[in-house]
């Protein structure tokens, strides 16, 4: 067994630690994603500028800069779907408005705008970060931002998502791959996997973690994943660790045997578990085949 080195241990597990990249795209994601997301800014900045004057438009941009990246980048992703982007900004904002009328320590107020986003989000399921943005600017967005209230809800807040979801939903469209939102997408489908939607989630809810995956893709990377091993030819290595087996005639014994198996130390007879092998043809037919075939 050929020993690791020092420095390649070391690179390991500075990759670990950094983590895997997003997936690699085409030049042509790249375009659209950058030319849309030009188009959704420039509409955004114009209207906050409109409304609430250039210090607020810059503020804004930053909460919508951070949507744009899902919308037009990662427009698949469970974090950029409608419910996500809409309540993720609303519920954000009522939330950074209240804990900048009734909170008069700004840092403060900050930290409860921004602590307060992200438990609502989670609650609500609308988990979308820019959300967070969206309640601080409220806190901290000065003058022109604190005078409109609650109007900081309906403008820019939710006119400027309902912009960036529009670009989306247009710039997206003529691109059936990449579909916003992910219901009118439409791609080629492998054969159904021995999976169905609902082992998946429950997969995914066993992690207990927030997956930025929606439940279709999740389907079609299992359909993917599943069409790509039927065609692999590479053999297949299960560890299975130490253990004893014996053999024994199955309920039929011209049909099939059965093998026990056991680790070491277990003291029951047939162990932890049990595969039953269906036999397809015995060593002595082999043999009487391949004499049939030398006397022909």
């Amino acid at each position: 067994m050929t020993r690791e080195s020092p420095i390649r241990r070391a690179l390991t597990q500075i990759q670990n630690f950094i983590g895997p990249g997003t997936t690699r795209v085409g030049w042509r994601e790249v375009l659209i994603a950058g030319i849309a997301a030009l188009v959704g800014i420039w509409a955004v900045y114009a209207l906050t500028n409109w409304i609430a004057g250039p210090w607020a438009a810059v503020l804004m941009v930053g909460s919508m800069g951070a949507a744009a990246v899902l919308l037009f980048a990662v427009p698949h992703g469970a974090l950029s779907q409608p419910w996500p982007v809409f309540g993720g900004q609303l519920v954000s904002a009522v939330i950074g408005v209240s804990a900048a009328m009734w909170i008069p320590d700004p840092a403060l107020a900050a930290g409860v705008a921004v602590g307060g986003a992200i438990a609502a989000m989670q609650l609500l399921r609308c988990v979308h970060p820019p959300g967070g943005a969206t309640a601080l600017i409220a806190v901290i967005g000065g003058a022109p931002v604190h005078e409109l209230g609650y109007l900081y809800l309906a403008a820019p807040v939710l006119a400027n998502t309902a912009i960036l979801f529009l670009v989306a939903v247009i710039a997206n469209y003529p691109f059936a791959w990449r579909r916003y939102p992910i219901g009118l997408a439409r791609w080629d489908e492998p054969p159904a996997p021995p999976l169905t939607s609902k082992h998946l989630q429950a997969a995914v809810r066993d992690l207990n973690v927030v997956v930025d995956i929606t439940p279709a893709e999740l389907d079609a990377i299992a359909r993917s994943a599943i069409a790509h091993a039927t065609q692999d030819t590479s053999p297949l290595q299960v560890p299975i660790g130490e253990r004893y087996v014996h053999a024994e005639a199955g309920s039929t014994a011209k049909d099939s045997m059965t093998i026990h198996k056991r680790f070491e130390g277990d003291k029951a007879s047939q162990g932890r578990g049990r595969i039953t092998l269906n036999v397809v043809r015995r060593e002595h037919e082999a043999d009487a085949e391949a004499r049939d075939t030398s006397i022909d």
